[in-house]
């Protein structure tokens, strides 16, 4: 051999060595580290499913697990300070759950966890294990007596025991209706007064005509002869108060029972108020009363539209297809009219059995042989249709009401009932 050649020779070698360092350490700088089951085949990872060291698909390099761990929970300890930021609790000690306690903080995080051998409730362990049963715990809740029952984990719920006929007190049903006496200092309508203490009494199981409709005025006349600076006996039912915070009673005087009295007069309609129905047998019996004397409000025209059906009443659609509130021009009323004549009804009115439920006709006037639609939405009159004008709250209640159409005297003309589903 040569000199030269023995030189090219080593530097060959030379090179070779130089090649296979710098392959080794680029090898160590990309080297990737593989989550299980992936491995490390050259300088990628791939899915061994089997686990015969044979790639089965390729995976991405990713970064190191401990590095892409430390990522994920310093991302979860930012979230979860974030939450606790924007949350704020009462602070005291509470259940975490059924068998441990601990204080919670105003920042919602917990301190102190204690486990409790026989479970926890009202933020405290029990000091024994739970049975499975009533507690010796009542309330009065709208007309009933409802108990604690407590459940084997120590949760307790509120459950309905009985419901008492006269009212309740103190977790009791009273066996007997309960009554007081007192002064009536002043009569605000046929079916409200005033009592000498201040307080206000709505006369329940009746409705009177408002302010301004025909028989207002009689009824209102009619109560101030019964009960105005005369002393009273008040009874109570379930219910003690309305929504205006007037209190819901029976009125009577020297054994008179008024609320009967004023529905036996023609002079208010029976009106179920709530869950106080203790009465109403005798209410409707006096309303049928009422309309066979054709008293106040049930008093029929010359012309007997009602005995006659001259108008009548084609369909009542009292309960629209899906919300009520949301579709009300599906609900409406279309009358008929079979008289030999027109009839003029601008001013006629129709209510249901609420108070605040009155339309008033228009220029309107009903030609033999035709119908017309009232709907309870909005839209525009017409010689067949007509609208209440209501925007947000149906008319007719899908459980039961009933329609009272009166001429411009006030004079009962044609009245329907319905029970609902």
């Amino acid at each position: 051999m040569g000199k030269s050649t023995a030189l090219m020779l080593l530097v060959f070698i030379v090179l070779l060595i130089g090649f296979l360092g710098y392959i080794s350490i680029q090898g160590q700088i990309i080297k990737p580290t593989c989550n299980k089951p992936y491995i490390i085949v050259g300088h990628s990872c791939c899915l061994d499913q089997n686990d015969n060291a044979i790639c089965d698909s390729d995976e991405e390099p990713i970064e190191s697990e401990s590095q892409y761990e430390g990522d994920y929970q310093s991302q979860m300890d930012e979230e979860s300070q974030q939450f606790q930021e924007s949350q704020t609790c009462l602070t005291g000690w509470k259940c975490k759950t059924s068998n441990t306690k601990a204080y919670q903080n105003s920042d919602c995080s917990w301190q102190n966890l204690d486990f409790c051998d026989y479970g926890c409730s009202d933020g405290k362990c029990n000091s024994a294990p739970c049975y499975k049963g009533y507690l010796n715990e009542k309330i009065c809740s709208v007309g009933w007596v409802e108990q604690k029952y407590q459940l084997e984990d120590c949760t307790v719920n509120w459950t309905k025991v009985e419901y008492c006929y006269y009212g309740c007190l103190d977790g009791q049903c009273n066996s007997e209706p309960q009554t007081s006496v007192i002064t009536v200092s002043y009569v605000l309508d046929g079916d409200t007064i005033q009592l000498s203490t201040g307080e206000r009494v709505r006369l329940i199981g009746i409705n009177t005509p408002e302010v301004g409709e025909p028989c207002s005025a009689e009824a209102t006349e009619k109560l101030k002869e019964l009960v105005l600076g005369k002393e009273v006996t008040l009874e109570s039912d379930v219910e003690d108060k309305d929504q205006y915070d007037r209190l819901l009673r029976y009125v009577y005087i020297n054994g008179l029972f008024v609320n009967k009295e004023m529905v036996r007069l023609g002079l208010a309609h029976k009106y179920e108020y709530g869950s106080n129905t203790k009465y109403s047998a005798l209410f409707e019996q006096a309303e049928n009363e009422a309309k066979q004397n054709e008293g106040c409000i049930w008093k029929t025209p010359e012309e007997n539209y009602f005995t006659d059906e001259c108008i009548y009443i084609i369909k009542f659609n009292f309960d629209a297809a899906g919300n009520d509130n949301y579709n009300l021009n599906d609900e409406y009323v279309t009358f008929g009219n079979k008289c030999t004549y027109l009839i003029d009804m601008t001013g006629w009115t129709i209510k249901d059995n609420t108070a605040s439920h009155l339309y008033t006709f228009p220029y309107f006037v009903f030609h033999t042989g035709t119908t017309f639609t009232l709907y309870t939405g909005t839209g525009t009159d017409t010689n067949t249709e007509l609208y209440w004008g209501k925007t947000s709250q149906a008319i007719w209640n899908n459980d039961g009401d009933t329609l009272y159409l009166r001429n411009t005297n006030g004079e009962l003309v044609l009245t329907k009932s319905y029970e609902g589903y």
